[in-house]
Parts: C-alpha cells; sequence; structure tokens
C-alpha cells in the first residue's frame, strides 16, 4: 500500500505543478497589430513578416524601446504605411504605423478622419481625444490624437502638422498602462 501511496504522489506532484504553471502562465499573449503578440521576440516578427528589414535610421521610443524592424508600403484604410516594431530586451512592445503617402497636410488630416470613422467604427467612442491649436515662431502648429482600448491593447492615432506641413500622421498599438483602482 505504501509503494501504490509514494506512486501516486509521485504522479500527482509534476500534474499539480503542470495545472499551476498553466494557470499562472495567460492562454494567449496580448495581440498588438496585424496578429502580433506583445512579448513577441525579434525572430518571432521576423518569420511572421518576412519583407521586414532592419531600419537604417531606427527610432527610440521614451521607454527605451528601439524599433529594430520596418515593414515598407503597408496598405492600411486604403493607403500606404510604414510598420514599425519596436523591441525592449529583445521582446516586442509596440507596432506603429507611419503614413507614408506625400499628399501634404490637408490629405493627411483627411487620412486621419478617415482611420478615426474606422477605429470608431470598429472600437465605439475613443477613450481620451485631444485636438489642440497654437502658434509656434514657425507659424500654426495642430495636434489631434484619439486613443482606443481593445482588451489591453492601447491604439492611438495621431495626426501633428507645423507651419502647414505635415509633421506625422501614426497609429500606435502597444499594451495599456494598467489602470489604478484606488484612485479618487
Amino acid at each position: 500500500m505504501e509503494t501504490r501511496h509514494r506512486h501516486f504522489l509521485s504522479s500527482l506532484v509534476p500534474a499539480l505543478a503542470s495545472m499551476l504553471w498553466l494557470t499562472a502562465t495567460p492562454s494567449h499573449a496580448q495581440t498588438l497589430w496585424k496578429d502580433t503578440q506583445a512579448g513577441a521576440s525579434l525572430r518571432t516578427i521576423q518569420q511572421q513578416f518576412s519583407g521586414a528589414a532592419h531600419p537604417t535610421s531606427p527610432t527610440m521610443l521614451a521607454d527605451g524601446s528601439r524599433e529594430l524592424l520596418r515593414l515598407p508600403n503597408t496598405p492600411a484604410q486604403g493607403h500606404a504605411f510604414d510598420a514599425l516594431f519596436f523591441f525592449k530586451q529583445d521582446r516586442l512592445t509596440q507596432v506603429s504605423l507611419e503614413l507614408q503617402e506625400k499628399g501634404g497636410a490637408v490629405f493627411a488630416l483627411q487620412t486621419f478622419r478617415d482611420l478615426k470613422s474606422a477605429f470608431d467604427a470598429k472600437y465605439g467612442a475613443p477613450d481620451d481625444e485631444q485636438d489642440q491649436t497654437f502658434d509656434t515662431a514657425t507659424g500654426t502648429a495642430t495636434f489631434r490624437s484619439a486613443s482606443w482600448r481593445s482588451g489591453r491593447t492601447l491604439i492611438t492615432l495621431s495626426y501633428a502638422t507645423a507651419a502647414g506641413k505635415l509633421v506625422v500622421l501614426n497609429v500606435a498599438y502597444r499594451l495599456a498602462a494598467e489602470r489604478k483602482t484606488d484612485d479618487i
């Protein structure tokens, strides 16, 4: 009887350990953009997007994430974007789409409106919106943005101009910061 009891315990311990590991690990990672998973390795993203290459002038984000891959001429909502893949410690932290069409600030503003309408239809009203215009030494500057949540992914659409010229139009997909529930 004691041998059977030991055998039962010896088979039960690994089974319990496996169950604990499976419940402690999320069953799926958070999707950012086009089935990219937050935390995916550089190699995984290279395999997923074989046309992506190392950028000649990589961008760095404020959190220390660095652009390690760029996929040119990525279509989205009928427009051409470059997809930028940002990594920190070999793990995907953000995917950004940057408008590559050269239609000027008015064209980019219309593209912003088109994208915003598409995101509104898919995710509902934005969680946050900003619309600022201010004067600078070189002329008027405009900044617009809208953000939505999809699961734990924060999607931010941004548009900026200075002196009537497009500075940036992009969409950023990254993990949203956890909301604090103890704040008033």
